[in-house]
């Protein structure tokens, strides 16, 4: 299946003839056949780019390319006229939209400013100007279509006129003769729970415009997710720290943290020492594809008290004499 030249090229559908000219120079410098000797696909490559710049800088044979579109053709019931095929699908949109930790995690609805491709209003999409005179093609007798191949025949869109069945003679000032031209719309999405940095979804339908009364590409909308001072994540899973008191390390307790939706309870066993890792399941990040959620890990982080005053000081010392004793072993004459 041939691939689509503007994708080739890595232009969109309403690149102007210098866009496309500075793509072609800058692909065919890196996979020139003369440059590339030893790799064996590069000839194929620079054939493929080469053919779409071709097509693409030719004003006549893009407008024909536009209008062909990428449907397959169907053939008629006997008997009845062939009908001409669309312009071709427009470009998808790629929108990048920036998220907080929160709405991340929760998921929201958004409202899209979009700068995209629209028909032509002043001509219709059809990319003729007002008034200007249309002649039937003569290669098709303004069918749109030519029957070819051999033996069984089936209809082509005529390499001639694209398609429409007729010849314009001045193309549209507004969009210069292409059918589509720049516009502001905006588009309502709803982001699920669970986006990351890098996800993409896809809203068909909501993308660039197609010339020639081509259908519409696809919004895709590329999340990018703040870090949060709190959680470090992990795909599903989300890490964080716990400060715990020396009381509550050596007694154990029951610390409250702050989670992602609310209060959680964290029991922390007698005689917990700082870097004990807690897991609690269920609560960490949605999962964008199905249900549930990821885990949340605690790491406990014993606090020692600074500041004490004599009296507290000496009632360490004194819990320092009824402790067992140091079980350290003493190794030149540094504890190891």
């Amino acid at each position: 299946m041939r691939r689509d030249y503007y994708a080739v090229l890595g232009v969109e559908t309403g690149a102007t003839a210098v866009q496309i000219r500075r793509a072609y120079q800058r692909l065919a410098r890196r996979y020139s056949p003369d440059v590339n000797f030893w790799e064996r696909e590069a000839q194929a490559l620079f054939d493929e780019i080469a053919g779409a710049y071709r097509v693409l800088s030719d004003p006549t044979a893009r407008s024909i390319y536009d209008r062909q579109g990428t449907t397959a053709a169907r053939v008629p019931e006997p008997g009845a006229p062939a009908r001409p095929r669309g312009g071709r699908r427009g470009d998808d949109l790629h929108v990048p939209v920036d998220l907080t930790f929160q709405q991340a995690a929760t998921g929201l609805e958004a409202s899209l400013a979009l700068e995209r491709l629209s028909p032509c209003g002043p001509c219709a999409a059809t990319g003729a100007a007002r008034g200007a005179a249309s002649t039937p093609c003569a290669h098709c007798d303004g069918l749109g279509s030519v029957w070819s191949g051999a033996g069984l025949l089936r209809p082509e869109p005529c390499a001639a006129c694209g398609g429409a069945g007729a010849r314009v003679t001045e193309p549209c000032p507004a969009c210069r003769g292409r059918g589509v031209r720049p516009s502001r719309a905006t588009v309502r999405v709803g982001l699920p729970p669970g986006m990351d940095t890098g996800g993409q979804l896809r809203f068909p339908g909501e993308g660039h415009a197609g010339p020639f009364g081509g259908p519409r590409g696809d919004l895709i909308v590329i999340a990018r997710v703040h870090e949060d001072p709190v959680f470090t994540r992990k795909g599903d899973n989300l890490y964080c720290e716990a400060p715990v008191t020396i009381v509550e390390a050596v007694l154990g307790a029951r610390v409250r943290l702050l989670g992602l939706d609310g209060a959680v309870d964290l029991v922390v066993p007698p005689g917990t020492q700082s870097g004990r890792v807690f897991r609690l399941r269920g609560k960490g990040m949605p999962r964008l594809a199905g249900g549930g959620r990821g885990d949340l890990y605690v790491t406990a982080r014993i606090e020692i008290p600074r500041g004490l005053d004599a009296r507290t000081q000496e009632l360490f010392r004194e819990l320092g004499r009824l402790l067992p004793e140091d079980s350290r072993v003493v190794t030149g004459g540094a504890r190891a």
